[in-house]
């Protein structure tokens, strides 16, 4: 039996963002460095060749493929000699655009318009036609919008996201993704590159096998045009789906695929399809160090018991 802390990071930045805060850099290093001390790292595409090994293993990963991952992530990486696998979407680093996720917060901050009308029937009506008197209310609903957008389907969501991306037209998205020659130096440098999709959508929403086949195989094929090699990992965006994923996946090549869970991997339990990864966030190294050891996760299952 193989057990693996796999820990997920997005983004690492010293500037703060009220609805998506990147991880401070401080903290990034703290928990670098603990988890170095800790354990004995690996990358998660070596995962599938240990057999039967006690050792404590954890791996460092990253989703998206954001610039700081390169200008404030990878110093400290190679400060600990650290190898770490970067899943990129491939259409964000082929336009400099970042995820809808991103784009989602990053214009109900922006934005001066002080309404929304969303005449979906498939929302809650209190969130259909709103008025914002304050940027405050617009991000409040924007925390509310994003987690029920993620329980939709694909063609719902994209609506929603289409109508809300021509009403705030008056936002200039930022410059912040990776680029090919980015992902040449972090390769030549020994770290890892594989795929998260190509327009970073919710695969397990996607009732159209033709679309999940489009995000799977388009975006291996474009790692291996600018990289030269197909990528072994799919990370599945916001950790999202289902049995056809995975048998798409399969029969495309990848070998691994990656979800978001709060948990250990455990090769006697978890498919090398379904590997848990542990999120960290920008919070305080207490609740850091909690969630490193697992022991946050602990406490939260013994309470719910209880």
């Amino acid at each position: 039996m193989t057990k693996v802390r796999n820990f997920l990071f997005h983004r690492v930045n010293p500037e703060r963002d009220s609805l998506w805060d990147p991880m401070d850099v401080k903290l990034f290093e703290s928990s670098i460095a603990y988890i170095k001390k800790k354990f004995d790292i690996i990358t998660i595409e070596d995962i599938p060749s240990i057999k039967n090994n006690k050792k404590n293993y954890a791996t460092i990963s990253f989703d998206d493929g954001y610039k700081d991952n390169i200008d404030y992530a990878l110093p400290i990486l190679e400060k600990y000699n650290i190898k770490a696998s970067f899943y990129v979407v491939t259409n964000c680093i082929d336009y400099n655009i970042p995820t809808w996720t991103y784009i989602l917060d990053y214009l109900f901050t922006h934005t001066k318009h002080q309404s929304i009308h969303l005449n979906f029937d498939f929302l809650p009506q209190a969130m259909r036609d709103v008025a914002f008197n304050h940027v405050n209310y617009r991000i409040e609903y924007a925390k509310k919008l994003k987690p029920l957008l993620k329980t939709l389907n694909h063609s719902q969501r994209s609506e929603i996201l289409q109508e809300i991306s021509l009403v705030f037209n008056d936002v200039e998205l930022p410059k912040i993704m990776m680029n090919w020659d980015d992902l040449r130096k972090l390769y030549s440098l020994g770290h890892k590159i594989g795929s998260h999709t190509t327009t970073h959508n919710m695969l397990g929403t996607i009732s159209d096998e033709n679309e999940i086949r489009f995000e799977l195989e388009n975006s291996r094929n474009r790692i291996k045009e600018k990289l030269g090699f197909f990528p072994a990992t799919i990370s599945y965006p916001i950790g999202n789906y289902n049995d056809t994923v995975i048998r798409i996946s399969q029969e495309l090549g990848y070998s691994i695929g990656l979800a978001v869970k709060q948990k250990i991997y455990n090769s006697e339990k978890d498919s090398i399809f379904d590997i848990p990864r542990i999120e960290l966030y920008n919070e305080s190294w207490l609740k850091t160090y909690l969630r490193i050891n697992h022991t946050l996760e602990n406490i939260k299952r013994i309470i719910k018991y209880k």
